[in-house]
């Protein structure tokens, strides 16, 4: 018996002695184990993960009470009282756990950090405003503040470490069904193993073309084709991952998957459309996306702007001391300026001078004219990335600070004169721009960036029309969380120091 119509299924019969992955559950008995029991065990998995994040909650909310009435006893400040505090606490808690943050799974990473932000800054102003109400404001209000903000900066990073134990130790992660092994499902499969932090560990593929029942995707095995994942399931959630079917056929699939798995996702053929601005609407009994354009919201460029300054003088003032080392180590290492001045293509085409600290000699392309013409291979190399692994143009001192970003830091003059942002595209020169295509139109209605998407997803390791492709993915999907999360994940990749060079 076929389940879809217009050729959906090809095989009527489910492929025998499938290969299972370390994170396949048995198949179902249906003798022994009805559907409803087999879904309950499932469901249960996810209790001790989201318990183990809410108890990370409760302790950076015990902490962090701690640690204020600590400070509340150093200025002489009465401490907060200890029901009062708790009690919004646990709302704070409560408003975490209505967000799906407990355990969180699906969440992409600025989706988790506007959460944690939101419900942060919900039950603070809820607690001000009551405190007011009851006319305690004066005698509490430092302390409040204090509560609100300490518990902001000290939950998510212990929320964290609780998260990558749990990876670490295998016990993260609700397992999914991927309904089609085809380009889309790859895709898919592969970023789910690689950011087991998203926490949907693909436990089985399924797929109608027989040539591939029986191997592996990505380490995945697909075990058989899409009759079998609607009448012997594997899991509680399903990924959809055949856009390219028909219309009529992604419809007779949707439904019958969605009768059978609690969980449904579809990935629809809207390749190239920003994916963080789809907002689902209904029009009578039809559905329909709007598609928002960050780059047009006000309010979004006003708080970026704001943030570019306030932490770029806050940044500078810090750093000052480190900027003046590195000048005096560039004037011993070798002769010529400080600052390199490279001139760039920046928002509205507008071209400026980007600044850098100098890390090559100053004969820097008379040695690049000459090692081009001496080794073809490496002009290749350079004609696609603009790069060379092995540059003889650097210095001994500018090794150390482009495996470190260091020599990026003057730009936060850039910054602060407006020619650039701290999280942006990245700055392309007059040359590149026919290799942008289309998207350079795109490219120019921001500023570029000290760091950005592609700086903390590979840099200098992927290739150009990877670079050019999540340069576009940024600049479609930009919103302020996105550059949070990217300023976070530039620390990490600054430490480690890969792919710099």
């Amino acid at each position: 018996m076929k389940l879809f119509t217009d050729g959906a299924l090809t095989h009527d019969t489910a492929c025998a002695s499938p290969v299972m992955s370390e994170f396949t559950e048995p198949r179902p008995d249906a003798a022994s184990r009805s559907r409803p029991q087999a879904d309950l065990a499932r469901t249960m998995q996810a209790l001790p993960q989201g318990v183990a994040l809410l108890l990370s909650d409760l302790l950076s909310a015990l902490l962090t009470y701690l640690l204020v009435n600590a400070a509340m006893e150093i200025i002489g400040n009465p401490p907060l009282a200890r029901g009062y505090a708790y009690i919004w606490l646990a709302i704070w808690l409560l408003l975490r756990a209505q967000q799906g943050m407990y355990p969180g799974y699906g969440k992409a990473p600025h989706t988790e950090l506007r959460h944690h932000t939101l419900t942060t800054i919900q039950a603070a102003f809820a607690q001000f405003a009551v405190t007011y109400a009851v006319h305690d404001f004066d005698r509490s209000r430092i302390g409040l503040g204090l509560l609100w903000v300490l518990l902001y900066f000290v939950s998510l990073p212990l929320r964290y470490l609780t998260r990558a134990a749990l990876i670490h130790f295998g016990y993260f992660g609700r397992p999914v069904a991927i309904i089609g092994g085809g380009k889309t499902g790859s895709i898919t499969v592969h970023h789910l193993r690689q950011h087991p932090s998203y926490g949907l560990r693909p436990i089985a593929v399924y797929d109608d073309n027989p040539k591939l029942i029986g191997r592996e995707l990505h380490g995945v095995p697909i075990v058989g084709d899409l009759q079998e994942a609607v009448t012997q399931p594997r899991a509680l959630h399903a990924i959809i991952s055949i856009p390219g079917a028909r219309a009529s056929v992604q419809r007779d699939i949707i439904n019958a998957v969605r009768a059978t798995y609690a969980i449904t996702w579809a990935t629809p053929d809207f390749f190239g459309v920003p994916n963080q601005a789809l907002i689902p609407h209904t029009i009578g009994t039809h559905a329909s996306l709007e598609i928002r354009n960050n780059l047009r919201s006000l309010r979004s460029r006003f708080v970026k702007r704001y943030i570019d300054i306030v932490a770029g003088v806050l940044i500078l003032v810090a750093i000052t001391p480190l900027l003046l080392l590195i000048s005096l180590a560039i004037r011993i290492d070798s002769p010529g300026p400080v600052i390199y001045r490279a001139r760039r293509v920046g928002r509205q085409g507008q071209r400026f001078d980007c600044l850098k600290f100098r890390t090559m000699h100053r004969d820097a392309e008379r040695k690049l004219g000459a090692l081009l013409a001496a080794h073809p291979e490496l002009r290749d190399e350079y004609e696609a990335t603009h790069k060379l692994r092995v540059d003889p143009r650097i210095t001994r001192v500018g090794e150390i600070l482009r495996r470190t970003s260091l020599d990026e830091l003057p730009q936060l003059f850039n910054v602060l004169r407006g020619e650039m942002s701290l999280v942006g595209p990245r700055p392309i020169v007059q040359a590149e721009i026919q290799k942008y295509g289309e998207i350079y139109r795109l490219f120019t209605q921001v500023r570029p960036g000290m760091t950005g998407y592609w700086q903390v997803n590979g840099r200098s390791d992927t290739s150009y029309d990877e670079r050019v492709e999540m340069d576009n993915f940024y600049i479609t999907n930009w919103t302020p969380w996105l550059d949070f999360v990217i300023l976070v994940q530039t620390v990490r990749v600054v430490f480690k120091g890969k792919g710099a060079y």
